[in-house]
């Protein structure tokens, strides 16, 4: 290539950049509403749900006027704007504008701005056409492309025995969305993990796993049709909750759970979804439910949910058992009465069964079962009344009940009860607990939250919970807390003060002294601090400590060091951040949310002694392309090797990089 054309492309480049009509930029939102559930109790597969919904709004906006109660709590509304906004829209008729929320007790400008891109306003009456010539015209798609990479090579990749990973150690993921208003959507999710096969001979289709759905409403008296991937979610979980779910000691004080209905499946997770039909009939003022599925899982005697598919074993067992699930939920919703019943029944091909110790004793084993609910909930002024009871075709009960006060837009005050049968079986259920399984637990929550002024607000939740029957890890009964506060100063919306602390305590088998009981207790401590300098340098830094105590005390302390930059005459944006971290052991560890490639929620488990540090690069080459790079690199300071078995790298560092790809059109 000669330099005069070397030069012209250099000029080509520069031009779009100065030139290009800038589009506005949702990320600085979207990064806000990341660290809202930085700190939650939820897997990274449900906060990747989350952004992909909040995505899918700036992507598509929402109409105010018909929104659910869990798509305003996504865009970041709290329980008393929600309930102001549809009160106000019962008692005055729908929204004619969006300036009209200044209006409404709660909300505030700054409220209004942040949220103006994601939303607008519009009669409900009115249905865009679902004519193919309206569709082509008013569609919003976009696509994404993703790769990532650790370039050390693990034990995995260099095994010549036959049982390391059979694929390339690469990951790469395809998303494509497209929307046509609120009436219709279409989705399709290709996923590759590290080490699985990719185009050969034990892989011949691509990607390890597809997912592909596509949601039609309002046609006639059915108000939603999902084909494909969806997921389900109704009352408080005891019955059918898949995915995201704001429930369990968050900031707002809420407990409540809010996420309803069918929502059609669009991230990479692998697991928490049904693959077949779902449909929402509104009938004679109430919605009826159906649904009907059919899936492939990976099955080793049990149920495998790593979604991983990169040895031979895991090849093996991949979609190796089909579970059929089908039923329905009727409800029913009237001035602030709402009422729902929940009635389903799933079979596994294959029997699945456990490892016959003690606390697996009441866990299901066999085929079929089917679960039965009744969930309620009832609105007055300002408190909310809330329960679901459950059983399990075994007979096993359980029951959750709660009350929660929104007093006004500064305060609300809940608490709650939870009772759940040792014996209570339910593949689907995700309530509010202190550990994964919904069974054998009885107890007690309270949270409460308090804006003392528009700079400073304030949160504490506790959960005392008890299991009455043997857990892991635990022979006997065992009783524990979770308590957990934050304060928060935010004196600009570019500039705040966090200090959270957590304080675990579980009971647990004492080794020195069985079959006594010994408590484990946790205790964290973080303070964070972001600060912007002015429109384009901003700069965020955080000290954390903890410490376990069971049979020794395992301590651990982490820094960072945050710098922003966007740039002021180009589409850039950079990210650079160092870390720090010492810990005694695993039991201290910390984890730690980390900027990543855009709607990837990222979080890196530290520990031992080393360092950690990250660049990450945004650039919008066009208007709707977005070229997104990261590099990440940990180095230990005391072991010469990071991990075990096949993910064995013999090195005392660990890098990675990623590269993104984001088209909008």
């Amino acid at each position: 290539m000669n330099k005069k054309r070397v030069i012209f492309i250099i000029y080509l480049v520069l031009f779009c950049f100065w030139k290009l009509e800038a589009q506005q930029d949702v990320s600085q939102f979207l990064e806000q509403r990341y660290k809202y559930i930085e700190d939650s109790e939820l897997s990274d597969e449900a906060k990747e749900e989350w952004l992909e919904r909040l995505h899918s709004f700036a992507l598509s906006p929402l109409n105010l006027n018909n929104a659910t109660e869990s798509d305003l709590q996504i865009l970041g509304l709290n329980d008393f704007q929600i309930f102001s906004l549809q009160h106000y829209i019962r008692e005055t008729g729908e929204l004619l504008s969006i300036y009209e929320l200044s209006h409404i007790n709660g909300f505030d400008s700054e409220t209004i701005n942040r949220i103006m891109p994601f939303v607008y306003v519009r009669k409900t009456d009115w249905k865009p056409p679902l004519r193919f010539d309206s569709i082509a015209k008013y569609n919003r798609q976009d696509l994404r492309l993703q790769y990532r990479q650790v370039l050390e090579q693990s034990k995995g990749y260099l095994r010549t025995d036959g049982k390391g990973y059979q694929g390339q150690p690469f990951s790469t993921t395809l998303r494509y969305n497209f929307k046509y208003f609120d009436r219709l959507q279409f989705s399709i999710v290709a996923d590759k993990d590290a080490g699985e096969p990719f185009f050969d001979s034990l892989q011949p289709y691509g990607f390890d796993h597809y997912s592909i759905q596509l949601t039609l409403k309002q046609i006639g008296i059915l108000d939603q049709l999902t084909l494909g991937d969806y997921r389900l979610n109704f009352g408080e979980g005891l019955a059918l909750s898949q995915g995201f779910s704001l429930s369990y000691l968050n900031t707002d004080a809420v407990v409540r759970k809010r996420t309803y209905g069918i929502t059609p499946h669009r991230s990479s997770s692998e697991i928490d979804y049904n693959r077949g039909i779902a449909a929402n009939i509104d009938l004679f003022n109430t919605n009826l439910f159906l649904f009907a599925s059919l899936d492939r899982s990976d099955y080793s005697g049990n149920l495998m949910t790593t979604g991983l598919h990169r040895t031979p074993h895991e090849i093996n067992t991949k979609d190796s058992t089909t579970t059929k699930m089908a039923g329905l939920h009727w409800s029913y919703d009237r001035k602030g009465l709402q009422i729902g019943l929940t009635a389903f029944t799933y079979a596994y091909k294959d029997s699945l069964h456990h490892q016959n110790r003690d606390y697996q004793q009441y866990y299901f084993e066999g085929k079929q079962n089917s679960v039965y609910s009744i969930n309620a909930s009832y609105l007055f002024k300002q408190m909310i009344m809330f329960g679901e009871a459950a059983v399990s075709q075994n007979k096993a009960p359980a029951l959750l009940f709660g009350l929660q006060f929104n007093l006004d837009y500064k305060t609300t005050l809940s608490l709650s009860f939870r009772n759940y049968d040792k014996r209570f079986q339910n593949h689907y259920a995700s309530a509010l607990s202190a550990q994964s399984r919904i069974a054998n637990e009885k107890a007690i929550n309270l949270a409460f939250a308090h804006r003392v002024s528009s700079v400073f607000r304030y949160y504490l939740g506790c959960d005392f919970f008890r299991f009455p029957f043997s857990t892991y890890q635990s022979t006997l009964s065992a009783n524990g807390f979770k308590i957990k506060s934050e304060l928060i100063y935010t004196p600009t919306e570019q500039n705040s003060i966090r200090f959270l602390s957590k304080l675990n305590s579980r009971q647990r088998d004492d080794k020195n002294d069985m079959p006594n009981l010994k408590s484990e207790n946790y205790f964290l401590a973080q303070l964070t601090v972001e600060h912007a300098f002015n429109d384009f340098i901003a700069l965020n830094a955080r000290s954390a400590y903890c410490i376990n105590r069971f049979e020794t005390a395992s301590k651990g302390m982490y820094f960072y060091l945050e710098s922003l930059f966007t740039l002021p005459r180009l589409p850039l944006k950079l990210n650079l951040r160092y870390a720090y971290f010492d810990t005694d052991d695993y039991d201290s560890h910390f984890s730690v949310y980390e900027y990543n490639l855009p709607l990837s929620f990222s979080t890196v488990s530290v520990y031992d002694k080393g360092h950690r540090a990250y660049i990450f690069l945004r650039c919008n080459l066009f208007q709707d392309i977005q070229l997104s790079m990261r590099y990440a690199i940990t180095l230990f300071s005391e072991k010469q090797s990071i991990s075990s078995g096949n993910d064995l790298i013999s090195s005392n560092h660990k890098q990675d990089i990623g590269v993104q790809l984001y088209f909008k059109f």
